[in-house]
């Protein structure tokens, strides 16, 4: 099956064919894929059943729909995201015009239920978003079927940036940082508001403690190092000084050198996590 970030653009084109077509959300669908595809690949030949936990616009959820696959699509669309919504009443026409297997399922990742439905699910960018995202990862967990693989990749807190603001974080205290910053944040409140500063070193606990199968990647940085020179819109959008120290990194040729840094202190981070193909 032909899955890349070009034929997810392509795809793109035809949803919007009378509108300009989103580029930062068609880029952050493309990163999307691009970090998923491992994981379709193994399961080459199955046809999982997708559920994707904050789907945001729902261009990825309805490129792979597009494929012939069964995906439910979970987003809340809560106030400060209502920008999504004419763009995800385009795409959701769309599917349904072309009969796309897509369901939207307006629910936050905490009270999303549906034991064992899944072969895969997968949340990108969208835990810091969640006022607990650690039961969200639970219930994902529990969607799975057995066998099922669930990849979580959200910003890593213990890394005192966050990307919303452009903002270098001073303590993970709210209260404090919302002061400091507060011309800053008073642009989009609502954002703001529903940050939670989730660290690596608080999933990896709650996995353990549930006695999950799982693994933290060590390239999610020098991925995001080389990410500035293959994705303008990323780029753009980031701060001056952070697109020098990738532009060094890349120069020097240092980019591969982050994969040594420990999982703790890579952000973004992202976990795999496995659902036994037999209950213990």
């Amino acid at each position: 099956m032909d899955w890349s970030g070009n034929d997810l653009t392509r795809f793109c084109s035809e949803v919007f064919a009378h509108d300009h077509a989103p580029d930062l959300f068609v880029s952050e669908a493309r990163f999307g894929l691009f970090r998923l595809l491992p994981i379709l690949s193994s399961f080459a030949g199955n046809d999982p059943k997708i559920v994707e936990i904050g789907a945001g616009s729902c261009i990825l959820s309805a490129y792979l729909a597009s494929k012939g696959l069964s995906v439910t699509a979970v987003e809340p669309l809560q106030s400060e995201f209502d920008y999504f919504s004419d763009m995800q009443a385009t795409i959701l026409e769309f599917s349904r015009q072309r009969g796309f297997d897509l369901r939207l399922i307006r629910a936050t990742g905490e009270n999303f239920h549906a034991p064992g439905q899944f072969d895969i699910a997968f949340t990108i960018n969208a835990l810091e978003h969640m006022p607990d995202p650690l039961a969200t990862l639970d219930n994902m967990y529990d969607s799975l079927t057995p066998g099922g693989a669930l990849l979580a990749h959200a910003p890593n807190y213990s890394i005192p940036f966050d990307s919303h603001f452009k903002i270098v974080l001073i303590t993970r205290n709210k209260r404090i940082n919302g002061w400091l910053y507060r011309s800053i944040v008073s642009r989009r409140p609502a954002i703001w508001d529903g940050l939670n500063f989730i660290r690596c070193v608080d999933v990896r606990r709650h996995l353990a403690s549930r006695g999950t199968t799982f693994v933290f990647s060590r390239t999610t940085m020098a991925d995001s190092v080389r990410r500035f020179s293959d994705d303008q819109f990323f780029d753009k959008r980031m701060p001056s000084w952070l697109r020098a120290a990738a532009a060094l990194l890349r120069y020097a040729r240092l980019a591969s050198a982050l994969e040594l840094v420990p999982e703790r202190w890579q952000s973004p981070m992202e976990v795999l996590i496995r659902k036994p193909t037999h209950s213990r």
